[in-house]
């Protein structure tokens, strides 16, 4: 194993005290899925599973312009983005309004949490992408998984899939349209590579996923039931897609998400999370400091308290498939606002709502107390030292003198010492 390779493997277990934080629960241990529709217009290729390259921000904009750019402008639309950026191209299908609405108090936290298809130094599409909603007082959070092909307007550009803004223009760009779509504005973000997921499970020695579904036909074969899964197995449960079922992918997102996070509180990975995060910069892409991070730790291992965490997805209740004019064979999701914003109002109003923590909690402190001692406390030995004692000596006269004092080594046990 070479230098760099043992460098990433030593990396990856820090992204995910936040991939698994702040996704908070990797996984969701009981989910299942519905059989979705597949009309059959995106098969699942090698080229789907597999990350490429794709153009930098800095760089040419042909092949994300090249859908909307040459499609027919629409007539008669109206100027409704309000105080963000005007499009810089016709959009192929009218822009809503910004999405608005919300009551969101100012304890709640929002993060988000990506998933690139690329591996860096390249800028990918984000595959993944997951809005995070925590409560620290009430020690409560929500996670919204979002399709990546969720057809939206990107402010100062177009109406565009969601996953290419942040390939547009970084976590601004970003920000700015998960603001105007979904009301929200992320103060925090996590950006992950398929390369960094990988060797994550494998520095995990492995996951145990429960498969509700067997996906034969891909992987090498995934049957269903309990799974051990190592980096590579892994990857490729949480990026196959089935024709345009994005839904179930977001399922097995969050499935191994809760997986993951729960060997992190439950084990001894908190312990680490200065070395990991030290070894994580220049991989793993973050706003977070290590100081926010070591904060966190105790919310954290509230948070692993069972039913903490609510997880939701905007899902095929909340948009409809739509064929772009021109393009029979391409087809998006196009967002219904209403549906979208009473997902994400349920998701705040759930984090609101205060509960009593079970005594598991006590348990995950005691027991990180206990490992962080352990790597502190000294071990104590005892020796011998010699120590004066009284003896007598008889004389040969008749009458008996008294005692001397004559110091005789002699071994004995002195209590063990302090620190």
């Amino acid at each position: 194993m070479n230098e760099a390779r043992v460098e990433r493997r030593r990396l990856l277990l820090g992204a995910l005290v936040f991939i698994a934080f702040a996704l908070l629960g990797l996984g969701l241990a009981g989910c299942q899925y519905q059989d979705q529709p597949d009309d059959g217009t995106l098969n699942a290729t090698s080229e789907e599973l597999t990350p490429t390259p794709f153009t930098p921000v800095d760089e040419d904009f042909s092949e994300l312009s090249t859908l909307t750019a040459t499609a027919a402008p629409v007539d008669g639309y109206q100027p409704v983005w309000g105080n963000f950026p005007p499009p810089g191209l016709d959009p192929a299908t009218p822009i809503p309004p910004p999405l608005t609405g919300f009551e969101l108090s100012d304890e709640i936290l929002v993060w988000v949490l990506l998933g690139s298809d690329t591996e860096p130094p390249f800028i990918g599409r984000t595959q993944a992408i997951h809005l995070l909603f925590i409560h620290p007082r009430f020690s409560k959070a929500s996670l919204v998984s979002i399709p990546g092909d969720l057809y939206v307007y990107i402010p100062g550009y177009t109406m565009q899939r969601l996953n290419t803004a942040y390939a547009l223009g970084g976590i601004e760009t970003l920000r700015e349209t998960l603001a105007y779509n979904f009301g929200v504005t992320p103060s925090r973000f996590v950006l992950a590579h398929p390369g960094d997921f990988q060797w994550l499970v494998d520095d995990l020695d492995s996951i145990e996923v429960t498969v509700f579904y067997p996906l034969p036909q891909t992987c090498g074969g995934i049957p269903a039931g309990r799974v051990t899964m190592d980096g590579a197995l892994a990857l490729c449960y949480v990026s196959y897609r089935n024709g345009m079922d994005e839904v179930d992918r977001m399922r097995r997102q969050q499935q191994l998400l809760r997986v993951i996070f729960r060997k992190f509180t439950h084990e001894s990975y908190l312990t680490k999370l200065p070395l990991l995060y030290a070894s994580y910069e220049g991989w793993i892409k973050t706003d977070l400091s290590l100081s926010e991070l070591m904060d966190y730790i105790p919310l954290t291992l509230r948070l692993a308290d069972p039913d903490r965490i609510s997880y939701y997805l905007i899902g095929w209740d909340q948009f409809t498939l739509w064929e772009v004019p021109g393009y029979s064979q391409a087809k998006i999701f196009l967002p219904d606002q209403d549906g979208v914003r009473d997902v994400l109002q349920q998701a705040i109003d759930d984090v609101m709502t205060p509960e009593p923590l079970t005594n598991q909690v006590q348990t995950l402190e005691a027991q990180l107390t206990e490992m962080v001692l352990a790597t502190l406390k000294p071990e104590y030995t005892t020796t011998p030292t010699p120590t004066p004692t009284r003896t007598a000596t008889a004389t040969p006269d008749a009458t008996t003198t008294g005692g001397t004092l004559t110091p005789t080594p002699s071994p004995t046990l002195t209590p063990p010492g302090y620190p």
